[in-house]
């Protein structure tokens, strides 16, 4: 019943409160628990305490003026959607924590800008099974009905004890909290880092400020370098005569989520002892830090924001290094755990219909199956096609993606897992981790990378014409461990995201010269440089056999099945990451944002460059006039 007196209004203040005080104290612990950020917490911290409060005023004003003004069916229905907006607020504390995403983007990148063949490949890709997924998606809907009735429980409650409003605060409220919110962020947003700002940006409840700190921008630059077009690749792979020796086997392995720090004798002692018979260097880069991204800078050897263009022209001839193999006399065998499908990938590396594979196995694994089974089958398929027909012992590449090593990190149940205590499946969506707890989900991870380097050390024993086969193994991308406040990868441009193993051995002649930088753009220009003395003009990488003419990479960081419009270049001391002022058609941005500037282990850079446009040029010209020619 609405009071007596209509100045005034009885409130849920139980339902209410807990709202708001929930809110806070997510913002609040997202706030403090960012980890290598200093300065600036608490005026986060007060902004989101601001946002909170302003958002639960709202909705009580609205839920007063809808049980004055309409029927009751419409009155709890508004409540219902104000429970289900209390549990977005919470996915969203999780996304960020997890992912540096907000819910919002979340449902934006993974959903609404999604197929459902996609969205159906990510969901796999969580490592949920599918039953799982939908399961929870009915539990979702139905979380309205749950708020409703958490509602009038609450309600008998505070009617015994009830708490009367008067109106008139309402107008004051929204009167006031903004420009308090307004002028604390004036006061404020001059003296905030603009990396911590964006940082700290995901904890506030609206992601929003009314003012932002000054970010350094870089403008008139040239348009950016454009994709190649597919009948002029075509046209020059046609144009290109090569006559080869001998046509060694390539074994290029490509293994999820794998992070060079790792890669110890302890952990990998097989691949550790492979590492010393490869191509040495300072520093070995991923191209981006989601596998879609990374597995067409491999392939292609083009600058990963490339990827959408091509797949936006309906790309139809695959990878143009495996074309030019194929023009070579390879035959090409593909040996898969991990999922092709994915973004439409199997096309855009493969060509359509695949018509680039002469041998196409797959193996996916299922809620019954794991990755680390799977990786097993495709050994056993490589094994048993190099054993049983003679033919295969030159003159074929063979590709093998393994898949162990991704989320929920696998090995088979008869395994033994060498570094225990280990994290179970399900430690990895939660809040907040202690080091302890970390530990546990790394050593999980660890024993993950050790089944699979045993599967590589079986691999090594047996392969046949060792001293003249070409290996190459790398991951294709990295992954974090809380580092720098985030699990996984995706989510930053940071060292554990983008540094995996590039181990290349190439016969007997294998560089002995360290370089700088090598990075998967770099592999089949080296391959194709090792077979025929030369590189084609077409590819954007470098080959190992020659100078090094560009010490730096390109790294994009992930954005789903969109173009990528955040980047990193690093040239082996220095990091800046910056995005393009145009996302949503990067080739037409003539302007850059910094969004940091940091050394190779991902600490801010300190505001002592006076003139920061001059020493961006100073350490990353090279590289820009190679991006925007």
């Amino acid at each position: 019943m609405e009071p007596e007196n209509p100045l005034h209004t009885r409130i849920n203040y139980l339902y209410f409160g807990i709202y708001c005080l929930f809110l806070v104290l997510m913002s609040a612990s997202s706030v403090f628990a960012k980890e290598n950020l200093s300065g600036s917490r608490i005026f986060f911290f007060l902004y989101a305490a601001g946002q909170a409060l302003l958002e639960t005023s709202l909705f009580i004003f609205f839920g007063w003026l809808l049980r004055k003004f309409t029927n009751r069916m419409t009155f709890f229905f508004f409540i219902g959607a104000t429970f289900a907006f209390f549990i977005l607020h919470i996915l969203d504390f999780l996304m960020d924590r997890i992912l540096d995403l907000s819910v919002w983007g979340t449902i934006s990148v993974f959903v609404i800008n999604e197929t459902f063949n996609n969205f159906l490949y990510l969901l796999d890709a969580s490592g949920i099974p599918i039953w799982t997924w939908i399961l929870l998606f009915g539990a979702l809907a139905a979380l309205p009905l749950l708020g409703i009735l958490l509602y009038k429980i609450s309600e008998v409650i505070t009617e015994r004890r009830p708490l009367l409003l008067r109106l008139e605060v309402f107008p004051i409220a929204f009167f006031c909290l903004p420009a308090a919110l307004f002028f604390w962020d004036f006061s404020g947003s001059r003296l905030i880092h603009p990396n911590t700002y964006t940082a700290f940006l995901q904890s506030l409840p609206w992601k929003f400020t009314f003012l932002e700190p000054a970010n350094v921008t870089l403008s008139h630059l040239n348009p950016l370098l454009s994709p190649p077009e597919e009948q002029q690749l075509l046209a020059a792979i046609e144009n290109q005569n090569f006559t080869l020796n001998k046509k060694p086997n390539i074994y290029l392995f490509v293994i999820e989520s794998l992070r060079t720090d790792i890669l110890t004798e302890k952990v990998a002692p097989h691949l550790f002892a492979f590492q010393k018979t490869t191509a040495p260097a300072e520093l070995t880069l991923s191209n981006a830090n989601a596998s879609h991204l990374s597995w067409f800078s491999i392939f292609h050897s083009q600058f990963s924001h490339n990827w959408n263009f091509l797949q936006q022209k309906n790309w139809k001839m695959g990878s143009a290094p495996l074309n030019m193999l194929k023009k070579l006399g390879y035959q090409i065998r593909l040996y898969s755990s991990a999922q092709l499908g994915y973004y439409g990938m199997e096309k855009l590396l493969f060509g359509e219909n695949n018509h680039l594979v002469d041998s196409f196995q797959t193996f996916h694994h299922t809620s019954t199956l794991s990755a680390s089974e799977t990786d097993a089958q495709t050994l056993r398929a490589l094994q048993k096609d190099l054993s049983e027909n003679p033919s295969l012992q030159e003159g074929q590449l063979f590709i093998i993606f393994w898949d162990a090593t991704h989320f929920d990190y696998s090995w088979p149940k008869n395994w033994a897992p060498k570094f225990t205590p280990f994290a179970n499946e399900l430690a990895y969506f939660k809040a907040f981790y202690s080091h302890a707890k970390i530990e546990l989900i790394k050593n999980r991870y660890r024993n993950a990378f050790n089944y699979m380097d045993s599967l590589f050390g079986e691999f090594i024993s047996k392969v046949p014409n060792k001293k003249e086969a070409v290996i190459i193994v790398t991951g294709d991308h990295g992954e974090e461990f809380f580092e720098h406040g985030h699990l996984f990868h995706g989510s930053h441009l940071t060292h554990e995201q983008t540094s995996v193993p590039l181990l290349m051995k190439f016969g007997e002649n294998t560089p002995t010269s360290p370089r700088k930088i090598i990075s998967q753009i770099d592999i089949f220009p080296s391959l194709l440089d090792y077979l025929t003395g030369t590189v084609p003009q077409y590819l954007q990488g470098q080959s190992i056999f020659r100078e090094e003419l560009w010490p730096f990479a390109a790294i994009s960081r992930f954005n789903a099945g969109r173009t990528p419009y955040e980047f990193c270049l690093h040239n082996g001391k220095h990091k800046l990451v910056a995005q393009f002022s145009n996302r949503t058609n990067i080739l037409n941005s003539k302007t850059i944002q910094i969004v940091s500037l940091s050394g190779k282990d991902d600490k801010t850079l300190p505001d002592s460059h006076d003139n920061i446009p001059a020493w961006v040029e100073q350490e990353f010209g090279a590289a820009l006039k190679r991006l925007f020619p």
